[in-house]
């Protein structure tokens, strides 16, 4: 962990650095990307990125389960120079799981889970662009992100546990511009490296704890389509 925080701060750094030996654009850029995810018979897991391990043992007798998951992540950022681009950004996700006709090992009748979860972030990026005066570009995207998640479980329709979680993200992604003229970009965002840390409760009990992980997050859910403007 605090290998990665001091590559973090050697890009912050160097992006200073680079900001003040280039000259500066001056020019803002709006965007927004996108992630939509389908999975049909899933493990029950959380239906967005966090699991908070709570809950039994499930076996699903008829293979009928859905995940579900949406993100738009809109931003508003202004080019420093040529490479750097410093912004502020948006997160909003919401995710859906059903699984239909469950066994549960402690009850022998079957039911119906619901798991609804929705998670807005809102942090800081910055984007080195590694090929500007390419059509299409290369990038890396350091980000620190502060999130907020809950999450209601439903059995049978019936409320039986909401569980909230906040934590901060930081993280280096991956991703590939391609200018259609000018002013207009069509981007692709994927994942790379990051470290959370957070805490996550069940509501109305005492149960509490921190997390935290480490490692890559390459997956479907990290791949994000988009456009941006140059304002």
């Amino acid at each position: 962990m605090k290998s990665f925080l001091v590559i973090l701060a050697i890009i912050s750094s160097s992006q200073l650095i680079l900001a003040q030996e280039e000259v500066s654009t001056h020019s803002y850029v709006l965007g927004g990307s996108f992630n939509f995810l389908v999975q049909n018979n899933t493990y029950p897991l959380s239906s967005l990125s966090l699991n908070s391990g709570i809950g039994g043992i499930y076996s699903n007798s008829t293979n009928d389960t859905k995940n579900t998951t949406f993100a738009i992540t809109p931003y508003i950022a202004k080019d420093i120079n040529a490479h750097w681009l410093l912004g502020l950004q948006l997160d909003y996700r919401v995710g859906n799981y059903i699984a239909e006709d469950l066994i549960r090992f402690s009850q022998p009748e079957l039911y119906d889970l619901e798991r609804s979860s929705n998670q807005i972030g809102i942090g800081l990026f910055s984007r080195y662009t590694l090929n500007p005066t390419q059509e299409f570009n290369l990038y890396l995207q350091p980000y620190f992100e502060y999130n907020s998640l809950n999450e209601e479980e439903f059995e049978d329709t019936v409320l039986t546990q909401e569980e909230k979680a906040s934590f901060i993200e930081l993280g280096i992604g991956l991703g590939v511009l391609y200018n259609v003229n000018d002013r207009m970009r069509a981007t692709l965002r994927m994942g790379g490296l990051n470290y959370i840390n957070g805490k996550w409760e069940i509501v109305n009990t005492d149960t509490e704890k921190d997390f935290s992980s480490f490692g890559t997050n390459l997956n479907l859910a990290t791949i994000f389509f988009g456009f941006e403007i140059k304002m």
